[in-house]
């Protein structure tokens, strides 16, 4: 007889490892939709994250060349924990509504999730991690880039032959005046390098030694690319008398400097790589453990914020935006993402004022009191002065017709009113573990009857404070 190999081995294409890898990251983007459409409309609608269309290809590449490594545990292990750990912190984060942290968080969500299922295997960090790269966290990096970028200019200058006066972020020369935005900050460039350095690192290079020495050159790089870009565009409004279409087209001239430099960077890390030994095709002999399988997706079903928001799968479009808090003698209220709004007219002690409630629904992550964008105080408010008594915020403005008045303003969640948004995020957690998600902005204005205006603040004071009882905002059902 001719032997033959055990039929209990696997053909091992990697195909089922694929559809493995690839069901379990499907999965989690429907349980954790909300997060999903998100990250989906801060990143990809941001023309600081262009790159993010290329991450979900790069991402299948990877899964591609190391599937036929992948190997399914058997057995129970620790990964299973810190998924379960994960999970927990991240659904406390979604229902808290706090944005930053539940984007980053995902990505490990989907990391330990595999990580459970296949036994270790470098590859299944790249294609997890790599995900960051899409999502928006890194806005953080801007200031501190900003603040560099301005230092850097500044002494650049004070060599050339363009008489320059630096103020905080603002270059002043003889043709006219420039910012030093966020946007000058040269974020993208220095994601889109942190990205293409560190794939191509784990594709080509396998020296500690070589792959620091790419690194460092990828990111001064990126940061010597967008300080060129800046002193450039400067030098030119001086010699164009601000007349030349790069000024108001600079972002186009960082490209055209970056992809220059990009083909260097490259070219020197083609001398960086190793000789790359070919990936072996790894025995499979068992599939997938049924048990972790379960164990894997009862948790994520258990901690699925999709789940928990049934049926409502986009927050966002149970907002009205018809209502616009408006008066004669002030523009619009800065408030958005609110689910009802409730505008009154009304008279206390003689103060004609008035007043709104705005209420957030408190599902997704943008319906929120504490939204970034709630600024509430009308952007072009011609203001003399403000304090804050009582959780209350209290403006003192003049309006079209140069009369005083006063607006009063407050945001407020389960536990009270409080004067400023950080506040409000801060109580949040307690809020949660009671059940409560909603929250409110109540706001009241009116013209002073006299010059101090302190009868217009009294009024405004007593009909904001009603809502100290916050039963009065939130009705609970029965």
């Amino acid at each position: 007889m001719v032997a033959t190999e055990s039929s209990n081995k696997l053909n091992n294409s990697g195909l089922l490892q694929a559809a493995v890898v690839l069901g379990t990251t499907a999965l989690i983007a429907l349980l954790f939709w909300p997060v999903v459409l998100d990250i989906w409309r801060y990143s990809f609608d941001d023309g600081t994250y262009s790159h993010a269309f290329l991450i979900p290809i790069v991402a299948l590449y990877v899964l591609y060349d190391c599937r036929q490594q992948l190997q399914f545990r058997q057995g129970a292990s620790l990964w299973l924990v810190l998924l379960i750990a994960s999970l927990a912190i991240e659904l406390l984060l979604y229902l808290s509504q706090i944005s930053l942290p539940v984007r980053a968080l995902l990505p490990f969500v989907l990391l330990f999730s595999l990580l459970s299922i296949f036994k270790h295997h470098k590859s299944l960090y790249v294609y997890a991690l790599v995900l960051l790269f899409a999502t928006p966290i890194w806005g953080i990096l801007s200031p501190p880039l900003q603040s560099l970028s301005t230092t850097v200019v500044e002494m650049v200058m004070a060599y050339t032959h363009v008489p320059s006066y630096f103020e905080g972020n603002v270059v002043s020369i003889p043709s006219g005046q420039f910012e030093i935005a966020n946007g000058c900050s040269g974020l993208r460039y220095f994601i889109t390098s942190l990205f293409l350095c560190l794939l191509y690192i784990y594709f080509n290079i396998r020296s500690v030694k070589n792959a620091l020495i790419f690194f460092a050159i990828c990111m001064f790089g990126a940061l010597i690319v967008n300080w060129v870009r800046i002193i450039t565009i400067i030098l030119i409004g001086h010699e164009t008398q601000m007349q030349s279409e790069i000024i108001y087209d600079h972002n186009n001239l960082g490209w055209y400097l970056y992809i220059p430099y990009l083909l260097l960077a490259f070219y020197v890390g083609g001398k960086l790589s190793s000789e790359l030994v070919a990936q072996t095709k790894v025995e499979q002999t068992e599939g997938p453990s049924v048990r972790g399988l379960a164990f894997v997706i009862l948790a994520q079903l258990i901690f699925s914020p999709s789940l928990i928001d049934w049926p409502v799968w986009d927050a966002n479009k149970l907002n009205t935006q018809d209502t616009k808090a408006t008066t004669s003698y002030h523009q619009a209220l800065q408030v958005a993402q609110y689910q009802s709004v409730e505008q009154q007219s009304l008279s206390v002690n003689q103060v004609e004022l008035n007043h709104w409630v705005f209420l957030f629904s408190g599902l997704g992550l943008d319906n929120k009191a504490s939204f970034y964008l709630n600024e509430v105080v009308p952007e072009d408010l011609r203001i003399d002065s403000s304090e804050t008594e009582q959780a209350i915020n209290f403006v003192y403005f003049r309006s079209a017709a140069n009369r005083p008045g006063v607006l009063a303003y407050s945001y407020a969640g389960a536990k009270g009113m409080v004067s400023n948004r950080f506040a409000l995020r801060a109580q949040r957690f307690s809020e949660i573990l009671s059940g409560q998600r909603q929250s409110a902005i109540v706001a009241a204005s009116a013209l002073c009857v006299d010059n101090d205006c302190r009868e217009a603040k009294q009024a405004l004071s007593m009909q904001l404070l009603k809502y100290q009882d916050t039963q009065l905002l939130f009705q609970q059902p029965g």
